[in-house]
């Protein structure tokens, strides 16, 4: 049962690193659209880009070192950052699409749906991810997790 966990691991990863790049590539495109510079949308827009590209950067090299060593990412650490990295994309995300729903239509609709979406199914990976690794995490890496439980050697 570990290496398709494995596998779907690492595939899950890289459809998050590849929708988080979209969603950074329209967030930048935006960026330079009259409704951003005349700030109609800005708190939205700007709490989103804070955040995306440092969850890109941390997605793809993940992806790429989990590309090379199997164990990379399915210890308590990356559980903990799946997790809330994927918090922190779904509530961004959704203040972009509350944003968007009384925006004016203009040719730019397309760039705030596509990105807000891409981030938004990010999140849900990152989350789907977390929890995966939650369940099936190795078990010489699971001990982490609960130091009560390991036992204590002394120094002695």
């Amino acid at each position: 049962m570990t290496f398709p966990f494995r596998l779907l691991n690492w595939l899950f990863l890289f459809i998050t690193a590849v929708l988080e790049i979209v969603a950074l590539v329209f967030l930048i495109m935006l960026l330079y659209s009259h409704c951003v510079l005349g700030g109609e949308y800005g708190i939205s827009v700007w709490f989103y880009i804070y955040f995306l590209p440092g969850i890109t950067a941390h997605s793809v090299v993940l992806a790429l070192f989990r590309g090379c060593w199997c164990t990379v990412g399915l210890d308590p650490i990356a559980v903990a950052s799946n997790l809330f990295n994927g918090l922190l994309l779904i509530i961004a995300t959704v203040i972009l699409l509350f944003a968007m729903r009384d925006h004016c239509g203009n040719e730019f609709t397309h760039m705030f749906y596509i990105s807000a979406i891409c981030g938004l199914i990010a999140g849900v990976f990152h989350m789907i991810n977390a929890i995966m690794c939650l369940v099936f995490m190795p078990s010489e890496e699971a001990h982490y997790m609960k130091p009560s439980k390991r036992r204590m050697k002394s120094l002695y």
